[in-house]
């Protein structure tokens, strides 16, 4: 079993490279020497393509130990093919030359991609260090899913968020901001932290929520854009039952409802603006209740939107597995849907958040 990292991997392919282009340039230089008068078909110059090859992806030290050897087959050309003094100078000079040039630039790249991981390390660590534990409320079975993009060149500003209030009710939140770099990561810390304290003082509900974080993000005068969906499920009935829920969106894709029978529906609303807009209209909330046993799912948009496709396709595909996984546990149907929605090489960041209401009957 090969060890090493996928970086040391692909920097042993472009040492690989330069050498068989050494190689092959070589054999082409003593190959035309049979039909040509020695050293007018010499080619040895053109050696300098190898180190060249190789800084695109190898290391400064690699670059050059292939600088060197394409040095030595171009010095051993020139003598072979009896080239004069002056022109072996020039080729062997050109390879060297370039040799010393690549490895300078593959230097810059290498040091250029260490620190955008670093940058992209902190950005993930910042990120991960943001989804803290979920609560357990009363009859409400919570689980919660996080999915860089597959490329692992992006970081981007999804986030989820879970907490029972003063009032005994749970608000719900999940949300997206722009971009995908460091800043992004902080400007959603920004933000789950301050939905977070405003929810937890309990006693109001979503669209206030949205719209006091977005008085805040203004007058500190915060760059931030996101969308956000918030949802505040009420504490279990007495006589246990449907229990009532609200919900409010700043742009964000609705959240979707699977019933004990197996009925999908998305929770739709108003289309508000997004956090950070500003100027628009008071946001509103939506009322709707959640029957015992049913389902309700939060998600960011890397879930359903492809370049290739429609959202609305998305969406629907979103339902056909809601509806064929939705006898599972709760962990398991978030497992499964990120399964059969992403491919291996999703582009976006996904982040799911699952409430699952209990059987009915008193709470405990």
């Amino acid at each position: 079993m090969d060890h090493r990292s996928a970086p040391q991997r692909r920097s042993v392919h472009w040492v690989g490279l330069g050498l068989v282009t050494t190689g092959v340039l070589t054999l082409v230089d003593l190959l035309s020497r049979l039909s040509h008068e020695p050293g007018t078909a010499n080619i040895a110059g053109t050696l300098a393509l190898a180190p060249a090859l190789t800084s695109v992806g190898a290391t400064r030290r690699q670059t050059a130990w292939v600088a060197l050897v394409a040095a030595l087959m171009s010095a051993l050309l020139c003598w072979h093919d009896d080239v004069t003094p002056f022109p072996f100078a020039v080729r062997v000079a050109v390879v060297v030359l370039a040799g010393v040039v690549a490895a300078v630039a593959a230097g810059v790249r290498t040091a250029q991609v260490a620190q955008l991981q670093d940058r992209r390390e902190a950005a993930r660590t910042l990120q991960a260090a943001l989804l803290t534990e979920l609560p357990a409320p009363a009859h409400l079975q919570l689980a919660g899913r996080y999915l860089p993009a597959a490329s692992g060149d992006q970081v981007g500003g999804d986030w989820y968020d879970a907490l029972v209030d003063a009032d005994g009710a749970t608000t719900l939140v999940i949300g997206d901001v722009t971009g995908h770099d460091i800043r992004a990561a902080a400007a959603m810390g920004q933000v789950r932290a301050m939905l977070r304290a405003y929810a937890v003082e309990g006693g109001q509900g979503p669209a206030r929520l949205l719209d006091r974080a977005e008085t805040a993000l203004l007058r500190l005068g915060l760059d931030v854009l996101a969308t956000v969906v918030v949802v505040r499920v009420e504490p279990p009935p007495a006589g246990g039952g449907p229990r009532p829920v609200r919900w409010a969106s700043a742009g964000h894709p609705p959240p979707v409802l699977l019933e004990a029978t197996g009925t999908v529906r998305h929770l739709l609303g108003s289309d508000d603006l997004m956090l950070g807009v500003g100027g628009g209209p008071a946001r509103s909330d939506h009322e709707a209740v959640l029957p015992p046993g049913s389902t309700l799912l939060l998600f960011t948009d890397g879930l359903v939107e492809r370049r290739d496709e429609d959202l609305d396709e998305g969406l629907r595909a979103l339902a056909r597995a809601l509806h064929r996984h939705g006898g599972a546990g709760l962990e398991e149907l978030l497992d499964a849907l990120l399964a059969d929605l992403l491919g291996p090489q999703h582009l976006d960041d996904v982040a799911l958040l699952a409430a699952r209401t209990g059987p009915g009957g008193p709470p405990a």
